[in-house]
């Protein structure tokens, strides 16, 4: 189970209660902590190495065995998409992040008990705040910090699973206050902002709904915290992220407007081990649960979000999937992400959803790659980080990610003691565009007939000057700019809803060309007489029944294109086995 992560590594399964941490608080403004230009030069990112004037206590519980599998290799990759900074602290481990009013990046240091800050503009750590009272560290692992968010007062709020708390730091006043959970080893995961400034909550372990109300907490005490025993709802042994509704949004313009018309609920989710769970909505106003079981879909429902329509996505993280469910109906849909290819690894793990500008946003833990999947015109694409770490299966762990204020998306990556990030402008462009000549295969298994499709590949045009100098600019020699020069093939391959790894389960496929060099792809664009229109470049794929038996059912199918090792398109259509 990869909730409890921090876990992984000693029980590979259902993660076991913590000891719990007692951590007091200081309300004191001495913390923060401006990078004078001798700790600057230290976490200067034109530099190859991260080490000199830094905390090297975080380290002291980890044997030069478990530091690759924790501290990163210390080398900034970047590719056609990703760029990557390391962060100031050695072995920092960080997971929940959050963007300010001023388009800065905050991201904790559950290992050395800091805030780090990132300033956008010169790309440089700029300011460390220590997190007071800290405890020693007695275990490879730091704190599973996952959540970071700013209220509507920019005042940022953020969970800490080893101390058991929530904590609130008064941006102004450089001010800590925690604040504890009633149930001794909760584990608070994520955090949502009701249209009151009243924060709900999840638990790992608490199997209950929380609620602080920040007029009436007190420093280092339970007081103003309350919750809701689901326990006594339904049988489940986690709970998933927390999130508003579609309209009921992060966006503090709008989250708190009085006047919206908005449905003011909030989404997470339960689970059952190993497969199985529910999808719950909780309305703030009126107090009502409404629990949609998903036992059918023999998932972990994970990270529930609503689109403008009022269908529901989530994940399941146990899994190569992501599902669609609409409340009204229960229907359900499942769509699978991109073989893992070259990485090794048997699923992607699809972890938090966001939605935004019409594409359900998620970061495949895994996959090793952050995607997006436009229900409207059926594509999926996932960008690949280029950190791999092979004692993690090729993964880099990249848990939690965000958008800053102009649409670019920030990510950390636990393992590797790195942020990355994908500018907005990138995002925009995609150097191959899929499309198939048909919504549906139709596969008749008591009769053994397949089905065929075809498939449509366009080379795009994009500025190839703009993504390097932009993907190279302040690093300076120390990364390595994988992806930008040299021969590139697009590979093809399919997955499928069928089961949960993708597999094709008792089916044939078979393209008519599995490996695609780019120069085809221009040679036939350019024999296009008109100039701006183009040729695609035309394969077809074949799949057939096996003499295995096929579950009957509608199930999906996603036929991907990968250009090299930066980015993947897919289309989904649907799959009928009759």
């Amino acid at each position: 189970m990869i909730l409890g992560i921090n876990y992984f590594l000693v029980h590979n399964g259902i993660p076991k209660l913590l000891e719990f941490l007692d951590v007091s608080a200081t309300t004191n403004s001495s913390n923060s902590t401006s990078l004078t230009n001798v700790q600057q030069s230290t976490i200067n990112n034109n530099t190859s190495s991260n080490s000199g004037n830094v905390n090297t206590d975080v380290i002291k519980t980890l044997s030069e065995e478990d530091k690759p599998l924790l501290c990163g290799d210390n080398v900034q990759n970047s590719n056609l998409y990703f760029n990557e900074f390391i962060t100031p602290i050695l072995c920092s481990q960080p997971v929940g992040l959050a963007v300010d009013k001023d388009n800065n990046i905050w991201i904790a240091s559950g290992k050395s008990g800091n805030l780090l800050i990132f300033n956008t503009q010169t790309q440089k750590f700029d300011k460390i705040i220590k997190i007071p009272n800290w405890p020693e560290q007695k275990r490879n692992l730091g704190s599973m910090i996952w959540e970071m968010k700013f209220d509507r007062n920019g005042d940022l709020w953020f969970t800490d699973e080893l101390s058991n708390s929530i904590w609130k730091y008064f941006v102004k006043d450089g001010k800590f206050e925690n604040y504890r959970l009633l149930q001794e080893g909760g584990y608070p995961l994520s955090i949502a902002f009701d249209s009151d400034g009243n924060v709900w909550f999840t638990q790992v372990f608490g199997q209950r709904l929380g609620f602080l109300e920040p007029s009436k907490v007190i420093n280092n005490t339970t007081e103003g915290i309350s919750e809701l025993d689901m326990s006594k709802e339904i049988n489940f042994q986690t709970m998933g992220p927390i999130s508003n509704g579609f309209g009921f949004t992060q966006n503090n313009e709008t989250r708190y407007n009085s006047n919206s018309n908005v449905n003011e609920t909030v989404w997470f989710s339960t689970a059952i081990f190993p497969v199985g769970g529910q999808v719950i909505k909780y309305d703030v106003p009126n107090g009502a649960l409404t629990i949609h079981d998903v036992n059918h879909t023999h998932s972990v429902p994970f990270s529930i979000v609503e689109d403008e329509n009022g269908l529901l996505w989530f994940n399941s993280h146990i899994a190569n999937l992501f599902l669609s469910l609409d409340p009204n109906t229960g229907a359900t849909k499942q769509y699978a992400t991109s073989n893992p290819s070259k990485s090794g690894n048997l699923t992607t793990l699809p972890y938090v959803n966001t939605y935004k500008d019409g594409k359900v946003w998620f970061n495949e833990h895994y996959g090793n790659a952050i995607a997006s999947y436009d229900p409207k015109n059926k594509t999926l694409v996932e960008y690949y980080i280029q950190s791999k770490n092979p004692l993690w299966v090729n993964s880099s762990n990249p848990l939690r990610f965000i958008f800053d204020n102009s649409g670019s998306i920030w990510f950390t990556e636990w393992t590797e003691n790195k942020v990355g990030v994908i500018p907005k402008e990138k995002l925009d462009q995609t150097p191959i565009t899929l499309s198939v000549s048909k919504d549906r295969m139709i596969i008749d298994s008591k009769n053994n007939t397949g089905d065929t499709i075809d498939i449509f590949i366009d080379k795009n045009s994009l500025n190839t000057t703009k993504f390097v100098n932009s993907t190279t600019d302040n690093v300076n020699g120390s990364s390595n700019d994988k992806g930008l020069i040299g021969p590139v093939n697009i590979t093809m391959s399919v997955t499928s809803s069928i089961s949960k790894e993708g597999k094709l389960t008792n089916l044939t496929n078979n393209f008519s060309q599995d490996s695609i060099p780019v120069e085809d792809l221009v040679s036939v664009s350019s024999t296009s007489p008109q100039i701006g229109s183009s040729i695609p470049y035309k394969i077809f794929l074949e799949v057939n029944p096996t003499e295995g038996e096929v579950t009957p059912g509608n199930y999906t199918l996603t036929i991907t294109a990968r250009y090299g090792d930066d980015i993947a398109v897919s289309k989904i259509v649907d799959l009928i086995i009759q």
